[in-house]
């Protein structure tokens, strides 16, 4: 999918996305596009502007704006996490909501075996 048509695919699902910042060099082209607050990803282009590779990056904890941790506020931040992951699987691969969330579930990340996953890997290297 091309970039532009990227953005504009979040923007109808009413995913708020923001370029932040792009590279253009000779070899390779990419840039960062901003979700929210504490989410964000890094994309890679190829000549045509169809994006090839995209790495989400999400802070997990993220104070309000009055700079504290509140519950409400994380679960918040956790649904645009998920929306945000489910949304792109979705768009990239072209596959229907149901898909995406089986894709989502076999990652892991309602039934904590995502989290033993990564923090086995850790105490492996």
């Amino acid at each position: 999918m091309k970039l532009e048509h990227l953005l504009q695919a979040y923007k109808q699902n009413n995913i708020n996305v923001e370029l932040k910042e792009s590279m253009n060099e000779e070899e390779e082209r990419a840039g960062v596009i901003n979700f929210a607050n504490g989410i964000s990803a890094s994309y890679l282009l190829d000549d045509e502007d169809i994006v090839i590779a995209m790495k989400i990056f999400f802070n997990c904890l993220v104070p309000d704006k009055e700079g504290k941790l509140t519950v409400t506020n994380q679960i918040d931040h956790t649904i645009k996490i998920i929306s945000v992951m489910q949304n792109t699987i979705m768009l990239l691969s072209n596959i229907p909501q149901k898909e995406a969330n089986m894709i989502l579930e076999s990652l892991g990340l309602f039934d904590s075996t995502f989290t033993k996953r990564k923090a086995n890997k850790t105490y492996r290297a």
